[in-house]
């Protein structure tokens, strides 16, 4: 019986070992990410950045020439290639990233994130994904489908934004911003609204002013802002308050 229970003292040290080791671990891991420190605001970008016409979706523009600046790691959206091209060029700072666009069936109508086990590795090798909702069954009125090409370029570039954003932060400041933006409304508020200013600083203040037009006062989206007016005007800048940081930039 002794031969017996001995192994079996031995097993259990070992369990109750790896138990505690990793729940030191995460101990250690969750400090690591409460200390971090991350500013929920977006900073204006040290580029020139490129004078883009205030309207755009009357253009001839060539994709292969814009694939070209944008570079091969760009994943371009089925149907909205050439809107989602011109968005890509207006970010320089992002050439060397993986990015890719992505149309689902469900969803937030825009999100950007990342693959989370490409954080782990050098930032040059990460990856990030916009999520965009193309669900032909959906009546959201803001889908990027449903939107004009100029709105559809400057919600794009919102979406750029946040991945120059998540770019800049290491591991566990990700893991930080990701609690702050859950938990803190004045914290996500801070982020959303600096990161409508992404597509003025890089030039392209006149999509994203009608964008938030147009999802304001366009009729097929009337019932829709009713509804949702209050959360959208607090998360994100108005079309008027767009105006006023396009004078001041």
């Amino acid at each position: 019986m002794g031969d017996i229970i001995s192994p079996m003292k031995r097993i259990l040290k070992y369990f109750l070992l790896i138990i505690s080791v990793a729940l030191l671990l995460a101990i250690v891991l969750v400090i690591t990410v409460l200390l971090q420190h991350v500013d929920p605001e977006q900073k204006r970008p040290d580029i020139e950045p490129y004078a883009f016409a205030d309207t755009l979706a009357n253009g001839e523009y060539d994709l292969d020439s814009l694939k070209a600046i944008i570079g091969d790691n760009k994943g371009l959206p089925k149907g909205f290639e050439v809107a989602a091209a011109i968005a890509y060029t207006a970010f320089p700072q992002l050439k060397d990233v993986h990015i890719d666009m992505v149309l689902t069936n469900d969803g937030v109508p825009m999100e950007s994130n990342f693959d989370i086990w490409s954080l782990f590795g050098p930032g040059k090798n990460r990856r990030y994904r916009i999520l965009l909702n193309d669900n032909r069954n959906s009546t959201n009125p803001i889908l990027l489908r449903a939107l004009p090409f100029d709105a559809q370029v400057g919600i794009l570039a919102h979406e750029l934004g946040h991945v120059v954003y998540y770019h800049q932060l290491n591991l566990f400041q990700i893991g930080k911003w990701g609690l702050n933006y859950l938990r803190n409304d004045a914290f996500q508020a801070t982020h959303e609204r600096s990161t409508d200013l992404m597509p003025v600083y890089h030039g392209l203040g006149s999509q994203i002013y009608q964008y938030a037009y147009y999802v304001r006062y366009d009729p097929s989206c009337r019932a829709f802002y009713e509804r949702h007016g209050h959360w959208m005007d607090k998360y994100y800048m108005t079309d008027q308050e767009l105006l006023e940081a396009m004078e001041r930039y």
